[in-house]
């Protein structure tokens, strides 16, 4: 118990936000999903992304928000060039995907 008499909320291990990054910028598995949908048909549109993977656009579109904050997904034109009615297409960032990959593979001793 810390001093203030209460017990912490969760403990962390050692290192953890080594394991953290990776877990907060995959989310959740529609999140997931994008990413590997985009693996393997990059350069699709919000519109093409819902119909593939049969979800509504609002719910593509919040997915792929989060996932380019944190640096997973690439626009083209960038959001803040796009102008309005462009259609913007995505790709993955193979690099930072493999990044996280690996550092969770590394986390759970795969390496």
């Amino acid at each position: 118990m810390r001093e203030t008499g209460r017990v912490p909320r969760y403990t962390r291990p050692a290192n953890s936000d080594y394991a953290e990054d990776p877990i907060k910028a995959f989310g959740n598995i529609m999140q997931a999903t994008i990413i590997g949908h985009l693996r393997k048909n990059p350069g699709l549109t919000r519109a093409e992304l819902g119909e593939a993977l049969e979800i509504p656009k609002m719910t593509v579109a919040n997915g792929l928000e989060k996932l380019m904050e944190v640096g997973l997904i690439i626009a083209d034109p960038p959001r803040d060039v796009a102008m309005r009615g462009q259609r913007v297409r995505y790709t993955v960032d193979d690099a930072r995907v493999t990044e996280m990959v690996m550092r969770l593979e590394q986390v759970l001793g795969e390496f």
